[in-house]
């Protein structure tokens, strides 16, 4: 079977309730598709097995797998993700929860669209910054919103009687339309299981229930664990409390570390062999992660080959960071092996301009690239108007955010605009363009014309920090679920733009960032730009962590214990996404011109004793 001892017991003596300890890179998925191979040649029927995962994708590969290995067909194997087969089992039993089992299931936006309308028509504004994040973290942690406020949401508590409001009159609306949305998929799974007769059924016919990426789940789905495990007791869990990162979608650490303590009579096995990294790497983990204090004990060993020392790189400016790395990624060439890895998206603002410049290929894993985002797109159209007044896509994004301006309103006002002759009529003029407006819409507009006239002849970094304070910031508090992280990536855009005393050249660099994507030739021999949170489960030959810097990696958010210990882990996480070559990259001058000090995740993995140093300084002075 190709395994090593430790994957052979979990295969051959899983029985019972069994927790698997899985390092990064040790084998986890070919040692559950064996387990499960395994039963299947024993003479368990494939009906009689359920396999979690948390992606269908997972799922997908782990029962081709199951087939190849077992030679036996795994069609009746019921795998997939918690909520794939909570939507199975709720259609099946739907009149025990008097459901409608034609449901339909709404993604996130029609979630948002159904709470957004609720909140208008209480004649509310959006400033409760996205009651559904609120409701579905309470939901899955099984707190109450109260208690969901308090201890992740502190800054929203004043609303408190608002998001209890929604949240009732949400359930109505989703119940009248026959509406259950991703949330309710685990919530009246989990009902569902709590009718005697209903569990013990399903119970029943799982003799064996294996679970993948354990560390990753929440109440709910640990709740339905238990029960549907609870007839055979035969219940294998392979995760990794180093490797638990999610705890802002409500993942819940204490699952896998408690599961000992749950099931006492359970077995505890370790895969800590590492078949990614050098020795070298694996060492640098296994300093990271012994500063936490809550974790299960393992020690991952390398069976990889001797390689370089993992390199810290600390520079003066993150201009000299993204020069190193452009001279680096140069000389290997090598992009499809390579990653560089990032705490937060706004991090890589200016490496993506910097990227299109050298003409670079790369692709931005598990989202849009920076200059692509909404946001960014919303500020880019308010400086394009400044360049060019008659630019009627610019204006048409800008007036039609505008509360009480739709397309017939937005063409006519920019009609309008195209017959005067400068940004300065348009401003000196502006009355008229209101002519045959509602009043609503006139002030909206007269807003923004306002907010042009205070700011069109400033510097970039001033034009952006008005767009910001006058009209924008409101804007985003009202409309998004994430107001803060994309704050983060204006205040980036802030720093970018002091490099520049000219509006065109910026929008320039913006555009060409832009429109490299349309140019690249080589999709298949690409960089990759990702965050470390999207990064996960993935590998690569070379990695660059860059802003290892105190405020930027840990998060400056991360002030208590349990915060920081996750994003030791996330750093954990980083270092084992490498095979060979690793560097870890910080800068001692923010854009903003302050001083930042090194990660304190660089001294606690013995940078100056073991790791090799490199200082490199630059001579431009960019800050002026």
């Amino acid at each position: 079977m190709s395994l090593n001892r430790e994957q052979e017991r979990v295969v051959k003596e899983g029985e019972g309730y069994s927790l698997v300890l899985s390092g990064p890179g040790s084998g986890k998925t070919k040692t559950l598709v064996h387990r499960t191979a395994y039963l299947i040649k024993k003479g368990v029927s494939p009906e009689n097995i359920l396999l979690l995962t948390f992606t269908k994708k997972a799922a997908r590969e782990m029962l081709e797998r199951v087939e190849e290995v077992s030679h036996l067909p795994a069609d009746k194997l019921m795998g997939g993700t918690f909520h794939h087969v909570g939507n199975y089992f709720l259609r099946k039993y739907a009149d025990k929860l008097s459901l409608n089992e034609n449901y339909t299931i709404i993604d996130e936006s029609d979630s948002l669209e159904i709470i957004n309308f609720l909140l208008k028509e209480k004649g509310e504004d959006l400033r409760a910054k996205g009651p559904k994040k609120v409701i579905s973290f309470s939901v899955n942690s099984g707190k109450s919103l109260e208690e969901t406020l308090e201890s992740h949401f502190p800054h929203l508590l004043e609303y408190l009687p608002l998001i209890e409001n929604i949240e009732k009159e949400y359930s109505k609306e989703k119940s009248r339309k026959g509406f259950l949305d991703y949330d309710d998929l685990l919530k009246k799974w989990l009902d569902l299981l709590m009718i005697p007769s209903v569990k013990e059924e399903i119970a029943f016919q799982f003799h064996y229930v294996l679970v993948d990426e354990y560390q990753d789940t929440n109440f709910l789905q640990d709740q339905i664990l238990e029960r549907i495990s609870s007839v055979h007791q035969n219940l294998l869990v392979v995760g990794d409390d180093s490797q638990s990162i999610y705890s802002f979608r409500a993942a819940n650490l204490e699952n896998i570390l408690n599961f000992p303590k749950k099931y006492p009579q359970s077995k505890l096995f370790r895969l800590e062999i590492n078949y990614r990294s050098t020795p070298e790497i694996v060492d640098l983990a296994n300093k990271i992660i012994e500063n936490n204090r809550y974790k299960l004990d393992k020690k991952l060993i390398s069976k990889s080959g001797k390689g370089p020392l993992p390199q810290i790189h600390s520079f003066e400016s993150y201009k000299g960071q993204i020069n190193f790395l452009m001279r680096r990624i140069k000389s290997k060439g090598d992009y499809k092996n390579t990653a560089i890895l990032f705490r937060a998206h706004y991090q890589a603002a200016n490496l993506e301009i910097r990227l299109a410049k050298e003409g670079i290929p790369y692709l931005v894993r598990g989202g849009v690239r920076f200059f692509e985002q909404t946001h960014i797109k919303d500020l880019s159209s308010f400086l394009r108007i400044i360049i060019n007044y008659k630019d009627s896509v610019s204006w048409k994004r800008i007036l039609e955010k505008q509360e009480g301006v739709g397309p017939v309103s937005s063409s006519k006002i920019i009609e309008r605009i195209e017959e005067y002759s400068s940004l300065k009529e348009v401003i000196d003029k502006k009355e008229e363009l209101f002519y045959g407006l509602s009043k609503k819409a006139s002030e909206k507009i007269k807003e923004i014309i306002n907010l042009l006239e205070s700011s069109y002849k400033e510097k970039p970094s001033k034009i952006i920090k008005t767009f910001i304070s006058d009209w924008y910031g409101d804007y985003l508090l009202k409309n998004y679920q994430n107001p803060e992280e994309r704050m983060e990536d204006l205040s980036q855009i802030i720093s970018l733009s002091r490099q520049y005393e000219s509006l065109e050249e910026m929008l320039s660099d913006f555009t060409l960032s832009e429109e490299f994507k349309k140019e690249m030739k080589d999709e298949k021999n690409c960089l990759t730009l990702t965050t470390i949170h999207q990064a996960k489960g993935l590998e690569w030959e070379n990695v660059f962590i860059i802003a290892l810097n105190e405020g930027d990696f840990p998060h400056i958010k991360a002030k208590e214990e349990e915060a920081l210990e996750e994003e030791r882990r996330l750093f954990y996480v980083a270092a084992t996404r490498c095979k060979r070559n690793l560097f870890l990259l910080s800068y001692s001058l923010s854009p903003r011109g302050s001083y930042l000090y090194p990660s304190r995740f660089l001294e606690e993995a013995g940078m100056e004793e073991d790791l090799e140093e490199e200082i490199e300084l630059i001579e431009e002075d960019e800050f002026n």
